[in-house]
């Protein structure tokens, strides 16, 4: 009956660890969640990098497009110094008729024809401070195209330094789940082991409660 009676226990004792072994069981199958889990992450991380290579093309589209806006203001003042340079051709060419004019009338109409050319010259020295003046805007907008195109790269590079802080940051996070898929993983292991000793605890179950049989048919 002592002998029974320990052997009881013990069955007791691997009745409780059978239990134990059930539950970490179903921590292995938590675990292979995660690891599912770990792997839809893979995926985003992977979407997450299609997302940067876009919009680093959308930020080049958008430098293009003023690029082109730029282009088209120039070819506006290229139009308007274009429709300058025929006034000053016109202006020329009367002022060539004007002195022709001079030498046929010369004789009866010095002083008018003095007073005319002076209002000419008054109007081209005009003309030519207006020539200065776009020249000048000329200057001033080529430097203003260089400070625009720095400041547009300055942009682009602070936009590339915070997406590379965000996929640092997430990397980092990616590092910790790792690690912690890791030790999972470990118990994983260990689960597996754990579950053959409960086989083999169970087996010994069986062939205790075989025995008892046996001593009580013997009785």
């Amino acid at each position: 009956l002592t002998e029974l009676l320990k052997l009881s226990l013990i069955l007791t004792e691997l009745l409780k660890l059978s239990l134990i072994l059930t539950e970490l069981l179903k921590l292995s199958l938590i675990l292979t969640e995660l690891l599912k889990l770990s792997l839809m992450l893979t995926e985003l991380l992977k979407l997450s990098l299609i997302d940067t290579e876009l919009l680093r093309l959308s930020l080049m589209l958008t430098e293009l497009l003023k690029l082109s806006l730029i282009l088209t203001e120039l070819d506006k003042l290229s139009l308007m110094l274009t429709e300058l340079l025929k006034l000053s051709l016109m202006l020329t060419e009367l002022l060539r008729l004007s002195l022709i004019d001079t030498e046929l009338d010369k004789l009866s109409l010095i002083d008018t024809e003095l007073l005319r050319l002076s209002l000419i010259d008054t109007e081209l020295l005009k003309l030519s401070l207006i020539l200065t003046e776009l020249d000048k805007l000329s200057l001033i907008l080529t430097e203003l195209l260089k400070l625009s195109l720095i400041d547009t790269e300055l942009l682009r590079l602070s936009l590339i330094d915070t997406e590379l802080l965000k996929l640092s940051l997430m990397l980092t996070e990616l590092d910790k789940l790792s690690l912690i898929l890791t030790e999972l993983l470990k118990l994983s292991l260990i689960d597996t082991e754990l579950l053959k000793l409960s086989l083999m605890l169970t087996e010994l179950l069986r062939l205790s409660l075989i025995d008892t049989e046996l001593d009580k048919l013997s009785l």
